[in-house]
C-alpha cells in the first residue's frame, strides 16, 4: 500500500509528531486510501494527526510513496498526536535517522527556493 508524509515548515523549523506506538518522533503522514490521490491523502492525514492544514509546496516520489514539503496552515481541529517544531532531528526518532536526513535536506532546499520565487 502506498504512503505519504509531510515536512511542514514554520520559518526554518520543521514539524514532527510524537508516535507513542513507535516510541519516537516522525513526520505526519500515513497510508493512501483506495481511490484517494497523494494530495488528498496528505491533507487528510495532516489534519487528523496535527489538527492543522498543510499547505503543500512540492512533492518528491520515494520508494513506496511520496513526501511533501510545505507550510503549516491554520488550525482546523484537534489533532490526534502531540507535535512540536524542531531545528534539527531529535534523538528519539520513530525510524532510523537516515530515513529523515536526505528528505529533510531536499525539503529545506525546496522551502528556500519557494522563498526566493
Amino acid at each position: 500500500m502506498r504512503f505519504v508524509y509531510a515536512i511542514a515548515f514554520v520559518g526554518r523549523r520543521f514539524l514532527m509528531i510524537r508516535n507513542e506506538k513507535r516510541g519516537g518522533w516522525e513526520m505526519p503522514g500515513g497510508k493512501v486510501k483506495l481511490g484517494e490521490s497523494d494530495d488528498e491523502a496528505i491533507a487528510r492525514e495532516f489534519v487528523e494527526e496535527v489538527g492543522r492544514e498543510f499547505i503543500a509546496l512540492s512533492k518528491e516520489e520515494i520508494p513506496g510513496g511520496a513526501v511533501f514539503t510545505g507550510k503549516l496552515g491554520k488550525k482546523v481541529g484537534k489533532g490526534e498526536m502531540e507535535w512540536r517544531l524542531f531545528d534539527s532531528l531529535p534523538s528519539d526518532l520513530a525510524f532510523p535517522d537516515y530515513e529523515y536526513t536526505e528528505v529533510l535536506c531536499w525539503a529545506r532546499g525546496e522551502e528556500a527556493g519557494a522563498k526566493k520565487a
